[in-house]
């Protein structure tokens, strides 16, 4: 017993882990309390905007998360190499073409606004300008939080992370109780990555202020790229189309109910998805030295799976105390679907540390089984959705799928019919 934990004190994952688990744990709180003061100063109807707006916060912010994993990669692969002057070039160039990127993309997507705003029933198109606004701005701080994680300062990139939640959720408060409703939500997110933007500069102070003497080759970064925005993307829609989709086939104060269910059942997500940051920068530098890393995928797959059947349990065991807790008795109707949703997003937790492992390692032929489980999911949505809790059956039957192909993909790694 003392060897086993010794074993565990000393595991290299788990001290990484540790900090994004700690460092994950507080921004979840103040990410929920920011959901529930939300979901009770704005009620159901009003919330229900917010969710549907939120579906695209999050799609963007994932879509800005291949960024991340790209510089994460490089980053990781020429630090581990000590070639310092090819990693400060591949900061500083990154920032200046995706922030030139970001401004086209953002331009792009003023025009589409009108078309944006018809589709989900929004008659003030506020909201979706200053999504937008948080698009921008998370593409190019990924840039940022990308470098900190590839060169493995954690403590940094977690403190990054409390820092713009609490931002947000304080301005959130404010801006809300000044009236501005859910546009006054959405500013504190835009408050929070302007911190981001400007703190986070300081501990890569050296490499974006030293000049560098060796350029590397883009085209390889590019190449990457591509593999790794399907595989951000992709899965992120599959967990926020749906908040879109009920906005789109049911009233409001639905569209508040699903959305207040989907964030309760997120906590599964939060709580069991600390891993995947800490995984990745280790995966490529693991495979650039030529070492296993069948083991690492195997013990995330535990840790992350464990982590998610303790907090199903929980939610399906006590689904009436944590609605009341957190929403209040407007959102009671949501007791029987959150425990359903939670196993949902667990599955989808687990699914993140398999799609995270085969970017690190460069095996792309999963993005195929992905489109597969996504695309089986948006005509299961079309055709059925009589009650909220056919999307969310649905969502957990395409999960399935998903992580069953991926797990067949991977069989190597598990010495499954593997040589």
């Amino acid at each position: 017993m003392r060897r086993f934990a010794k074993r565990i004190r000393q595991d290299e994952l788990i001290k990484s882990g540790g900090i994004f688990l700690v460092g994950s744990l507080l921004v979840a709180i103040l990410n929920y309390l920011y959901h529930i003061f939300m979901g009770r100063m704005l009620g159901p109807e009003e919330y229900g905007v917010l969710g549907s707006l939120f579906a695209i916060v999050y799609l963007v912010t994932f879509a800005g998360a291949t960024f991340n994993k790209v510089i994460s990669k490089f980053t990781a692969q020429l630090r581990g190499k000590g070639r310092e002057a090819e990693l400060k070039y591949l900061i500083i160039n990154a920032l200046h073409k995706i922030s030139i990127f970001s401004s086209i993309l953002f331009i792009i997507y003023l025009l589409f606004i009108p078309l944006i705003g018809k589709f989900m029933h929004l008659t003030n198109y506020t909201g979706l300008v200053i999504v937008g606004l948080i698009a921008f701005l998370s593409i190019i701080s990924s840039i940022i939080i990308g470098a900190l994680n590839g060169m493995q300062k954690f403590v940094w990139q977690n403190s990054l992370s409390l820092i713009t939640t609490s931002l947000k959720l304080g301005v959130a408060i404010l801006l809300v109780y000044l009236g501005f409703k859910s546009s006054g939500a959405l500013v504190g997110i835009v408050i929070g990555i302007l911190a981001t933007l400007i703190i986070g500069f300081w501990p890569l102070k050296n490499e974006l202020t030293s000049k560098y003497t060796t350029k590397i080759r883009t085209s390889r970064v590019y190449f990457y790229a591509i593999p790794v925005l399907i595989a951000s993307v992709l899965p992120i829609i599959a967990i926020t189309l749906d908040q879109v989709l009920v906005k789109h086939f049911f009233t409001s104060i639905e569209a508040g109910l699903y959305a207040a269910a989907g964030n309760i059942a997120k906590i599964i997500w939060f709580g069991s998805g600390f891993l995947v940051s800490a995984i990745f920068p280790k995966i490529v530098s693991r495979k650039a030295q030529g070492k296993d890393t069948s083991k690492l995928l195997i013990k995330s797959l535990i840790y992350t799976a464990f982590f998610v059947l303790v907090g199903v349990g929980i939610l399906s065991a006590t689904p009436r105390l944590i609605v009341l807790g957190m929403y209040g008795a407007d959102y009671l109707n949501i007791v029987p679907i959150v425990g359903l949703f939670g196993l949902a997003l667990g599955v989808f937790s687990i699914n993140q540390i398999l799609i995270t492992y085969n970017l690190a390692m460069e095996k792309y032929g999963f993005l195929w089984i992905i489109l597969s489980g996504l695309i089986l999911q948006i005509i299961g949505i079309v055709l059925f959705h009589s009650v909220l809790s056919d999307i969310i059956k649905i969502l957990l039957l395409s999960q399935i799928l998903i992580m069953s192909g991926m797990l067949i993909h991977n069989r190597k790694e598990f010495s499954i019919n593997g040589n």
